[in-house]
């Protein structure tokens, strides 16, 4: 069976620098061949201007041909899958179609069945992905479900080339707009290059103020760690319903009628959702605040708590004014609200995707602001990127999960071989990471010091046990086999794609300063700042635990140690890093103080 995470990497490895809508169809297809057994797959995207879809790519026998063929929306299976939003799986197109739109269908592809599934971005369709077979077939559910993400991670890569080809078209014929233009422009590149939300959040928000001329701001996010996905809390009684596998737009199906909330069929998931009782009783978190001088915001708060706040949950800001008559609609719930804040104009915009609604950016001033249809327009802009990058974040988390189930995996795989290295990996994670910080590291740093942590021992499991656990004293012999482990460790990581990274910080992590460590001898920062790290949080933590062979040494006993070497067999800057840390957090069990 196809592991998610292993599609993730073979469809955006060469995307990443890619510019060209033709590429990413192209790998769309390649992906789609790669892990479904398939005889043709085709791209159709959409023409918003004119209602009709187009056959971008036509790939069969692992060729790219040429069509020129297109039908209108709702036409035939592939119109009915981009204007219902929802996918179709025939495995017989002639009993399926009528006569007038088979006839059509087997002139183009000359098929007899499909899985068809809609290509998203955010609440748009933007086309759909096919995948045919000559025969009469049965897609299985394991293959609709990577078929489903294949298209969203396509639709992901689709949407971010569009935002920005459409905000540098916007550039070049708007030049006397060219401070909000580039605005946009370097938020839509920042969202397509940046896995990092506070990043695309810190700028985001900071083009917001300056061109509201706001003074504050404030980000609050839905607590996921409280909540549920909306779906998850429906009770359809409708046979091969969806809603459970993560589709949430019911409502465009014939019939339906939900037992958790009636909603009519026109009205927008995010629309309906407003009335929704769950919905109101979400918990948000404040994210960040944006204020000078610091203001006392309330940390959290829930929907039930300000009646307006659903009247947020749509596509354009919503402009709010405080008087002291409480006159005009609103203004009492935001003043309530913040009441310690003394603000005259409140802007909120809400954040969210097609399928949740994740929370709301407020902005604040002390003047009464008016603005303009095209100011709106251009924050509803900013926050539609926004939306896309919490969008983004929550795919690549779900890869992050896949990874850390995969790294855990080897975790225990450790500690099965040595119960002292598995327990040891975990507290050397919280070590690392706070060092690494105090080192100005970037986050990808961080986690990669967060990985070798738990992985520099894993070369062990190439080390007999009688070895490894052995209470006297090394033989030379033995000695020189332990010293095998780092080379080992590399060669197992080197084999695992999104570990490989890694590799080379577990590799030279018996390094020295001075050069006379293993295995290759480096010197100085020619040894990676990751491996420098994990050296001596790893010199520390022996010393301070329990070994097969001695007790623990005391805290004090292993500080002087560590300052004794600093400079010879340890980098003194991470030295000076480690024992600043060590100040500030409380020591991990069994670390005992002697205070001799």
């Amino acid at each position: 069976m196809a592991e998610y995470v292993d599609i993730a990497y073979f469809l955006s490895k060469d995307l990443i620098s890619k510019n060209s809508r033709d590429e990413i169809y192209e790998k769309i297809s390649v992906t789609v061949e790669t892990f479904i057994e398939c005889d043709l797959v085709t791209v159709f995207m959409l023409n918003e201007d004119t209602e009709k879809i187009n056959c971008v790519k036509y790939y069969e026998n692992s060729e790219f041909i040429k069509k020129d063929f297109e039908v209108m929306v709702g036409e035939g299976l592939i119109g009915s899958v981009i204007e219902n939003g929802e996918s179709l799986i025939s495995k017989n197109i002639k009993n399926d179609l009528s006569d007038i739109y088979y006839e059509l269908e087997k002139q183009f592809s000359g098929m007899l069945s499909l899985l068809s599934v809609p290509i998203y971005a955010g609440s748009l369709v933007l086309g759909a992905l096919n995948i045919y077979k000559r025969e009469t077939y049965e897609f299985s559910e394991e293959e609709v479900k990577i078929a489903k993400f294949i298209a969203m991670l396509g639709g992901i890569f689709i949407y971010s080339l569009t935002l920005y080809e459409n905000a540098n078209l916007l550039y070049l014929r708007q030049k006397e707009e060219s401070g909000k233009v580039a605005n946009l422009l370097e938020v839509s590149k920042l969202v397509s290059s940046s896995l990092d939300i506070a990043s695309v959040m810190d700028y985001s928000v900071k083009s917001l103020m300056n061109f509201t001329k706001t003074d504050t701001a404030l980000v609050y996010f839905k607590d996921k760690s409280k909540n549920k996905f909306c779906y998850e809390f429906f009770d359809c009684k409708m046979t091969g319903c969806s809603i459970f596998g993560g589709n949430i737009n019911c409502y465009t199906m014939t019939n339906f009628e939900c037992q958790f909330i009636k909603c009519s069929a026109e009205s927008k998931i995010l629309y309906k959702c407003a009335d929704c009782s769950f919905l109101k009783d979400t918990p948000l978190e404040l994210f960040k605040g944006y204020m000078n001088p610091p203001s006392v915001v309330p940390d959290s708060f829930r929907l039930s708590d300000c009646s307006c706040l659903k009247n947020l949950i749509s596509d354009y800001p919503s402009i709010y004014y405080y008087s002291q008559s409480n006159d005009k609609e609103g203004t009492e719930t935001f003043y309530c609200m913040f009441k310690d804040i003394k603000k005259e104009t409140f802007i909120g915009i809400s954040i969210k995707t097609d399928k949740d609604f994740l929370g709301f950016i407020f902005l604040l001033s002390d003047k009464k602001m008016e603005y303009s249809l095209e100011a709106v327009d251009f924050m509803s802009d900013i926050s539609s990127i926004i939306s896309i990058a919490a969008y983004n974040v929550q795919v690549l988390n779900y890869i992050e999960d896949e990874h850390l189930e995969t790294i855990n995996s080897i975790s225990e795989a450790i500690k099965t071989r040595d119960t002292y290295t598995g327990a040891h990996g975990g507290r050397l994670i919280n070590y690392g990471a706070l060092v690494a910080k105090k080192l100005g590291l970037s986050e990808n740093e961080i986690k990669n010091v967060r990985y070798a942590a738990v992985l520099h021992d894993v070369g062990k499991i190439g080390i007999k046990d009688s070895i490894l656990n052995k209470r006297e004293k090394l033989t030379g012999e033995e000695y020189s086999e332990i010293k095998r482990h780092p080379e080992i460790g590399y060669s197992m990581l080197k084999k695992i794609k999104f570990l490989s990274h890694i590799a080379n910080d577990v590799l030279h992590h018996q390094e020295r300063y001075d050069g006379k460590g293993y295995p290759c001898g480096l010197v100085g920062d020619d040894i990676p700042v990751v491996s420098r790290i994990i050296a001596i949080i790893d010199a520390f933590d022996a010393m301070t635990t329990d070994r097969p062979y001695r007790k623990a040494l005391p805290v004090k006993v292993a500080l002087d140690e560590l300052e004794k070497y600093s400079g010879t067999q340890f980098d003194p800057k991470v030295v000076n890093a480690f024992l600043n840390v060590l100040k500030i957090i409380e020591p991990i069990e069994p670390l005992v103080y002697d205070e001799s």
